[in-house]
């Protein structure tokens, strides 16, 4: 074992046999140097220096003195004490270049002389000096760049250094000292200086050489960054680098020669100095990764190698099940970490059954718009692959019964499950169950946009639309949604795809399905389509909706602009939405159910034609049905008024308008917003209160028709809402 291991391990007493064993063979000091470098690291130069002394004195009786200052020198670097070694290292740098021209000058500049106030900077002064020699080559930082040394001058103490821009300058020998870094001949940046062609021959073809060549420079250890930079000073940069990076960061963390810490944008690499058990250094990784996440890249990069181990795979899964198993780490990754071990053990993992089929048993909410708790957990799954695997799970948590169950919470599906849940639930004939979905989506067109997407291109193309709402009310329910996400898709490549996917849908086929939905539409829901294009929609759908209103004809390029509030729509906040919804399911879920409970109470006394209770009931009942209906229409029109194109200045719904009475003077501040919205100062833009006021700039008058008579009114300031 290298001397240097065994620093590296604090092997000191198989140290201190393989350094006496070293001096007897008078071998080369490469190891013993580096190794002393160790132990400087470690602070236990101290300890060494008898064997230094002892070493160097058998170096110069055998005609070594060179080395001899060598091995002086580095332990002086090192931390040795320079009283111990002062006197030693000048009595050997004597005997090793005094006889040089330049020797009297050197030291002279470098003040490595008998009393030096510094020894050890005197003898690194010297020292780097000493190593100018033609052909030697020096890097500059700061803007030069890397050179060779074509002429050195010891009388005249200058040297001449070409640069690899091809331009040569001469500098005083103590300048160049003192702004050059001397590179080694193993420094990349002077291989790279004589043979570039060579060096990026080597990048490609021994990447691992070249990153421990760049390691051995930096003490064995370095960053990412700090490799990067190091490439960047041989022109390594942009896609090169990333290759290379890449490649050679699974090369290195698949060798038993390199520690690898971190991910892949902020890793750490550090080169041994003995091979490590690839498994055994594999789990460490992974149990010393910040967390799941990272272990994951680790893990995914590491099966991506062809001839991976199967000691290494299962190692590899090991840990990813350890790490899955720790309630600390975050669900969605436990979740990706779990699919992981599914996908290559080819089965789902306990503690992903336990926790899912304890989801699945609680109870559903009580506003179906919000996603029971084992959807809710699905939907934290990444990755649509693993979101479209998770189905197969789906039948090992609910059973044989999981289909009938999956329908009714269609909407909750995470975005890569949709299409083949879908898919799926056809197979199981529950077209019908999936209609009724599709309906109730249209009501509502943004609560789940893939949902409604895959349901719309299922049943439009299958051509019945038996119990489904109209087309003219599809087409704006999908248009609703198509306006919503022109807008979503900006810097959201999810919703970007979820755009691309129904503006294909609505404007494509023979004939597009736009147009077939609005082949009954009249002037009315024409001439409102002006105010679809005015929000912001798809290019090929504005230009279809141009031709299938002019084929109506209405030339929405050239027809007055119509407010959005006189569309035939109903404009609400969510909150409002959400209000009128939940008076739907009031009375479809639990007043329609106590009625259809006290019809059969009433049937049960007899004679139904004097009996009061039962009469009540049924008009009940008649009214509850009406009020339904009623209710759902509405829902239908709805459209949300944060995706409306307020003007700017204008009293309109989703302002905020102060006024004055003129007659009294009394200053009023409301809130004008939808029939359904409710609040301190909100007022519905239907009430008269309001209408009268719609499309009027501060400054301007109005006579408002009030039921209590009229009211003269001067608005003072009109803004837009802060939240909708």
């Amino acid at each position: 074992m290298s001397l240097a291991a065994l620093a590296t391990e604090d092997n000191w007493q198989a140290f201190d046999e393989a350094w006496a064993r070293m001096m007897e063979s008078e071998g080369d000091l490469a190891d013993l140097l580096t190794a002393l470098e160790i132990v400087a690291v470690k602070r236990r130069m101290a300890r060494c220096l008898p064997s230094v002394r002892d070493h160097a004195a058998k170096l110069a009786s055998g005609g070594r003195a060179e080395d001899a200052a060598a091995l002086i020198g580095c332990a002086l670097r090192g931390g040795g004490s320079p009283g111990e070694l002062q006197d030693l290292l000048l009595e050997y740098a004597s005997k090793a270049w005094s006889g040089q021209d330049w020797w009297i000058s050197y030291t002279e500049i470098a003040g490595f002389t008998s009393g030096a106030a510094d020894i050890r900077r005197a003898w690194t002064y010297f020292d780097d000096m000493r190593s100018y020699k033609e052909g030697a080559v020096v890097f500059h930082a700061s803007g030069w760049g890397t050179g060779v040394v074509e002429v050195v001058e010891p009388m005249q103490q200058e040297v001449v250094v070409r640069f690899q821009s091809g331009k040569s300058d001469r500098f005083p020998l103590r300048s160049a000292v003192e702004i050059f870094e001397r590179l080694p001949d193993t420094d990349l940046r002077a291989q790279s200086l004589r043979d570039p062609k060579a060096v990026r021959a080597r990048l490609k073809d021994e990447p691992l050489e070249i990153l421990r060549a760049i390691l051995l420079r930096y003490g064995g250890k370095a960053s990412n960054v700090t490799l990067r930079n190091a490439l960047q000073q041989i022109g390594i940069d942009g896609g090169a680098w990333n290759a290379w990076w890449k490649k050679t960061r699974l090369l290195a963390e698949n060798s038993e020669w390199f520690r690898v810490s971190g991910n892949a944008t902020r890793a750490e690499i550090e080169l041994l100095k003995r091979a490590l058990d690839p498994v055994a250094s594999l789990k460490k990784q992974l149990q010393n990764a910040r967390n799941l996440k990272d272990a994951m890249t680790r893990v995914r990069d590491l099966f991506g190698n062809a001839n991976l181990e199967p000691g290494l795979k299962e190692a590899g899964l090991e840990a990813m099940s350890s790490l899955a198993a720790d309630p600390k780490q975050g669900l969605d990754q436990r979740l990706a970490a779990w699919m992981m071990l599914r996908e290559h053990r080819k089965e789902t993992p306990a503690e992903m059954l336990a926790l899912l089929r304890a989801a699945a048993a609680e109870p559903d909410p009580k506003d179906p718009s919000n996603a029971p708790k084992l959807w809710s957990i699905l939907q934290q799954i990444p990755g649509a692959r693993e979101q479209e695997a998770a189905i197969a799970i789906l039948e090992e948590v609910l059973g044989e019964n999981w289909a009938k169950s999956a329908v009714k919470q269609f909407q909750h599906a995470p975005p890569g499950m949709v299409q083949p849940l879908l898919e799926r639930l056809r197979a199981a004939k529950l077209d019908n169950e999936l209609r009724q979905e599709y309906v109730g989506l249209l009501a509502r067109p943004l609560r789940a946009p893939f949902a409604l997407i895959a349901l719309a291109k299922s049943l439009e193309e299958s051509g019945n639309d038996k119990g489904l709402p109209t087309g003219v009310q599809r087409a704006m329910a999908l248009l609703e949604l198509a306006v919503h996400l022109e807008e979503a898709k900006r810097g959201n490549t999810l919703w970007a795809r979820a755009h691309q996917r129904l503006s294909d849908l609505l404007v494509k086929g023979n004939p597009p399905l736009l147009r077939r939905l609005m082949a009954d539409a009249q002037g009315p829901a024409l001439r409102s389509l002006r105010g679809v294009l005015q929000r912001g929609i798809d290019d090929r759908i504005n230009d279809l909706l141009g031709e299938i209103a002019l084929q109506g004809g209405v030339d929405l390029v050239r027809m007055e602009a119509v407010p959005f509030w006189k569309e035939d729509k109903i404009w609400t906040t969510r909150a409002g939405l959400d209000r009128r919804d939940a008076e739907l399911r009031e009375i479809k879920q639990v007043k329609l159910p106590q009625n259809a409970d006290a019809i059969g109470r009433a049937a049960a006394y007899g004679d139904l034609s004097e009996n009061f209770e039962w009469a009540q009931a049924i008009e009940e009942q008649r009214q509850l049905t009406t009020t339904a209906s009623t209710i759902e229409q509405e829902l239908r029109k709805a459209s949300l008024l944060e995706n409306a194109l307020i003007p700017e200045g204008i009293a309109a719904p989703g302002t905020k308008v102060t006024y004055k009475e003129t007659k009294t003077g009394i200053v009023h501040t409301v809130s004008i917003l939808g029939p359904w919205d409710s609040g301190e100062g909100m007022v519905s833009y239907r009430a008269p209160l309001a209408a009268g006021m719609l499309g009027l700039r501060a400054g301007q008058s109005a006579v408002l028709e009030l039921p209590s008579g009229q009211l003269a009114v001067e608005l003072i300031s009109v803004s837009p809402l802060a939240q909708l």
